[in-house]
């Protein structure tokens, strides 16, 4: 991974940086109850990331293909999870009340380990970039540790994105057309990454 480190860094802040559960979820968060509400949320994503990015480097991808009722367990509870989450967003922007509540840190701890985009993409970067003869310490930590930044950088970018453009919008019908197209992305990228 040291030799191909360039190349990994490009894939990871691809496969971070582009629309999926976490950052559009970040970007629905942020537009409803601003980036600093968001931080908990945000919190929870990356550290749930950075376990699913520690069990994948660890063997998770021979779990699934010894037992593959797991990874089909794993998908159906993370399309349930991403529909709770678009249920949630879309109620708080229905709700009443000035302040709605934002999304708990648990809530965030959960999405990524049942994020079926987030399963492929480590399960492929370990496969593809990582040297078995190295130590195996040392890619872990590179692994682990570039894809939690890549993680933290790109969910806070598209949290402080959907702040930032929500207050552009003034009015309250244009603001949940586009929360319901945060949603409608959301649910759908979960689809795509399970149907893929």
């Amino acid at each position: 991974m040291q030799e191909n480190f360039w190349a990994f860094l490009i894939f990871v802040i691809v496969m971070t940086g582009t629309p999926g559960p976490g950052n559009i979820a970040s970007m629905a968060l942020g537009q409803t109850v601003g980036f600093k509400r968001s931080i908990p949320f945000l919190s929870g994503v990356i550290i749930g990331g950075m376990i699913m990015d520690f069990l994948s480097a660890m063997g998770l991808a021979k779990l699934f293909l010894a037992y593959p009722q797991v990874s089909s367990v794993l998908k159906i509870g993370g399309l349930v999870y991403i529909l709770y989450l678009a249920w949630k967003v879309l109620n708080m922007q229905a709700e009443s009340s000035a302040k709605p509540k934002a999304f708990k840190f648990v809530e965030g701890l959960a999405l990524h380990p049942l994020n079926p985009k987030h399963y492929a993409m480590t399960v492929s970067a370990f496969a593809q970039f990582v040297d078995p003869g190295a130590n195996r310490i040392t890619e872990i930590m590179i692994f682990v540790g570039t894809f939690t930044c890549g993680a933290a950088l790109f969910h806070s970018l598209w949290c402080f994105a959907g702040e930032s453009f929500i207050k552009m919008l003034r009015s309250p019908m244009v603001r949940h057309t586009v929360n319901i197209s945060m949603v409608v992305l959301m649910v759908g990228a979960t689809a795509y990454a399970l149907y893929k």
